[in-house]
C-alpha cells in the first residue's frame, strides 16, 4: 500500500512539473525558442472589444482577447516567438458572424529581445476616416537615473492636434508655452525626462489656452511593493517609464460608448501605460 501511495505521489509531481509555465505563460516542456515582447492598445472608438491572435503558431503566441477601446491586453508585454508572425485582429463577440469579420491582416516582423507597442487607432465604421490600422512601435526603453521619462503617443483622430502641458496639478496656472506643441494625431513624442513627483498632462487645442480638453493624472507609486511584478512604478519613483496615450471620446451610439460609471469614456483622456518599473524590481 506504501509503496502504491509513493508511485502515485510520484506521478503527481512529474505532472505538476509537466505543467510548469515560464515567465510568457508557456509549458517549460517545449524549448523556449527567441521572443520578442509585444503589447496591444486598443484605440478604436466605434467598435465591440477586440481580438488580437497570432494564426500561423499556438505556442509563444499569447492571443490579446477582448481588449476594451482604452484598454491594454494581458496587463503589458507578452512573450512572442521572434521572425516573421502572422497576426489578424478580429470583433470579440459571441456572434459567429461578427467575429468572422476581419479588421487586421498582416504580418508583423519581430526581432528577439525587442519590445514593441501595437496601437491600433483610427474608426472599424465603414466610410468613416481615418480606417483603422495598427501602428507599431519598437519601443527603446530608457533608463533615466533619478528621473522619471514620459513619452506620448496621440491616437485621436477626432480631437486632432493638441497642445500639451504637464503641471504638478491641474489646477496650478498653465506654463508660459506648451511643454509639448501642436502634437497630430499620430504622432509619437519621444521620451522626455522629468522630476519625480505628480503631474498632470493637460491639453488643449493647438494654439488655444482658454478651452481644456482634458487633464489627467500620471499613477503615483504604490506603497506597499508588489513581489515580483516588473511594472510596478509611477510619477513619483525614479526610474518608471512611462507611455501616455490619447485617446479620443468614444463614438456616440457605439458598443465601445460609457456613459456613466467606471470606464466613462464620452470626453478626451489621457491613460498612463508603465513601460517599465525603477531599478530593483526585478521579475
Amino acid at each position: 500500500m506504501r509503496i502504491h501511495r509513493f508511485a502515485i505521489a510520484t506521478l503527481a509531481l512529474v505532472g505538476l512539473a509537466a505543467c510548469a509555465k515560464d515567465k510568457s505563460g508557456h509549458s517549460t516542456g517545449a524549448t523556449v525558442p527567441p521572443l520578442a515582447y509585444v503589447r496591444y492598445l486598443n484605440a478604436v472608438g466605434d467598435t465591440l472589444p477586440l481580438d488580437f491572435r497570432a494564426i500561423d503558431q499556438i505556442e509563444f503566441s499569447q492571443p490579446f482577447l477582448a481588449v476594451p477601446f482604452r484598454g491594454i491586453g494581458l496587463g503589458n508585454y507578452q512573450g512572442y516567438q521572434a521572425g516573421s508572425r502572422k497576426i489578424r485582429v478580429f470583433p470579440n463577440s459571441t456572434d459567429l458572424a461578427t467575429t468572422s469579420s476581419i479588421l487586421v491582416d498582416t504580418t508583423l516582423s519581430l526581432t528577439a529581445g525587442t519590445y514593441y507597442t501595437v496601437v491600433h487607432t483610427g474608426f472599424a465604421r465603414s466610410g468613416q476616416a481615418p480606417k483603422q490600422g495598427l501602428r507599431v512601435l519598437t519601443d527603446a526603453l530608457p533608463t533615466p537615473s533619478g528621473a522619471v521619462a514620459l513619452r506620448i503617443i496621440n491616437a485621436a483622430p477626432t480631437t486632432g492636434t493638441v497642445d500639451l502641458y504637464i503641471t504638478s496639478a491641474a489646477a496650478d496656472p498653465l506654463p508660459a508655452a506648451p511643454t509639448f506643441a501642436g502634437v497630430s494625431y499620430g504622432q509619437v513624442v519621444a521620451y522626455t525626462n522629468l522630476t519625480p513627483g505628480a503631474f498632470v498632462v493637460r491639453g488643449y487645442a493647438a494654439g488655444n489656452r482658454t478651452t481644456e480638453l482634458f487633464a489627467n493624472a500620471a499613477p503615483l507609486a504604490p506603497t506597499t511593493v508588489i513581489s515580483g511584478n516588473t511594472y510596478v512604478g509611477g510619477a513619483d519613483a525614479a526610474g518608471t517609464v512611462f507611455t501616455a496615450v490619447l485617446y479620443d471620446a468614444a463614438v456616440l451610439g457605439s458598443s465601445a460608448r460609457v456613459n456613466a460609471g467606471t470606464g466613462v469614456n464620452t470626453t478626451p483622456k489621457v491613460v498612463y501605460w508603465i513601460d517599465k518599473g525603477p531599478p530593483g524590481i526585478a521579475p
